[in-house]
């Protein structure tokens, strides 16, 4: 028998499905795939609706067992099986058991590993992206073993890996709601690493370091270090310039409306933010705008942004995620990170009632159009590298 480690973040366990007071069900809106089993039960069902429901409205593409058949969505855009309280009629007259394997997970996911399970939610489910952001240390987890006749099927996971993943959070949740002073801790953490050769005392090094890091957090030397730096707006353009065409190629899909709300701002940015006797740019603008209205704010909830990089992490095994170059993973990941920071500032330009319920909608439209599309991840990573850092060490000039 061998052991596998089940990994559970505090907001999994707790997540509750809101049913019809959801904001943006997730039953509207997408292609809703069914396994063979599935289209066999509802189309030979006793109950009459479901059956009848099943036979109008499942189309047959038998692509392969687990994806077997399609439910086609009404002309208001949602599944057929939803009712006039936008609740689900097959679990309503069949039960929990008899949902499909999509909608039974939903919004749940697992990452397997040869020796691990990491439990996680996806932000495209705006209840999940509450349940994350306004619960203090919803990102600690909890470890459990159960026993498996054998390994799982997949990867295992390096002990560097799982040391940099851990040093990184680490590095990260003692940051608070001080984010750029995590990804600068982080950065010389990897500069430090490449440095190293392949000597056993390799991982002690790194450890020895991770500790100076700590340490200069604490003391905020790594504070004075930002703010000794030379503010390359330049290159933050150039990626703001970068990251609004690739907002604009995603333009449909459940959540795009909402997204659309809060990145048109950004698009007229000149016309809808003016700044008397000063000739700044549009990033300068948005980090005027960060840091006179949007962390006061923030001060007063230094959990929600903390938690939400602490997600990346753990969803994404930052930095190393399937073999991806740390440096790679985190000019994808600061990257991101800026574009939260820019429709934050924007929308507290905007709108004189910003709240936490505007960070939920940011971020659960934005992974709705972006987490559920397998080409998502490239052309994101293909608009930010049309930005040519000069290096590795490149990468601080982001955060200022």
């Amino acid at each position: 028998m061998e052991d596998i480690v089940i990994v559970e973040p505090a907001f999994f366990s707790q997540f509750r499905c809101v049913g019809s007071d959801c904001i943006d069900h997730c039953c509207k809106g997408w292609d809703i795939e069914i396994d063979k089993s599935t289209v066999q039960r509802y189309m030979q069902s006793d109950e009459l609706k479901i059956r009848q429901i099943a036979v109008k409205n499942i189309t047959i593409t038998e692509k392969k067992p687990d994806s077997w058949g399609r439910i086609n969505l009404t002309s208001s855009g949602n599944c057929a099986f939803l009712d006039e309280e936008r609740l689900c009629k097959v679990h309503k007259h069949l039960g929990e058991k008899a949902l499909s394997t999509t909608c039974a997970l939903y919004p749940r996911i697992y990452s397997i590993y040869k020796y691990e399970i990491r439990s996680n939610l996806t932000l495209s489910c705006p209840e999940a992206t509450k349940r994350l952001l306004l619960t203090p240390q919803t990102m600690l987890y909890s470890e459990k073993v159960k026993q498996s006749p054998q390994v799982m099927e997949g990867p295992d996971i390096l002990q560097e890996d799982r040391l940099l993943n851990l040093m990184s959070t680490n590095i990260m949740s003692s940051c608070g709601m001080n984010i750029e002073e995590g990804f600068y801790g982080i950065i010389m953490l990897l500069l430090f690493r490449d440095e190293q050769d392949e000597s056993d005392l390799q991982y002690e090094n790194l450890l020895t370091y991770f500790e100076e890091v700590q340490t200069s957090i604490g003391n905020g030397q790594i504070r004075k270090n930002i703010d000794a730096l030379h503010s390359d707006y330049q290159l933050q353009s150039s990626l703001l310039m970068q990251l609004q065409q690739y907002l604009s190629t995603k333009n449909e899909g459940r959540g795009s409306s909402v997204l659309r709300h809060y990145s048109q701002a950004l698009i007229d940015l000149k016309s809808s933010i003016s700044v008397e006797n000063e000739c700044i740019s549009p990033v300068q603008q948005l980090n005027k705008i960060w840091q006179e209205k949007a962390l006061p704010w923030l001060q007063q909830r230094p959990y929600l942004l903390s938690n939400f990089i602490q997600y990346k992490m753990y969803e994404e095994f930052f930095p190393v995620k399937n073999g991806t170059d740390p440096f790679t993973s985190t000019y994808a990941l600061v990257s991101e990170w800026l574009l939260l920071k820019w429709l934050i500032a924007i929308s507290f330009e905007t709108n004189n009632n910003f709240n936490e319920d505007d960070i939920i909608n940011i971020i659960y439209s934005y992974h709705s159009i972006t987490k559920h599309d397998k080409h998502a991840a490239d052309m994101f990573l293909s608009e930010i590298q049309k930005i040519i850092l000069r290096n590795n060490s490149s990468l601080l000039y982001l955060l200022k």
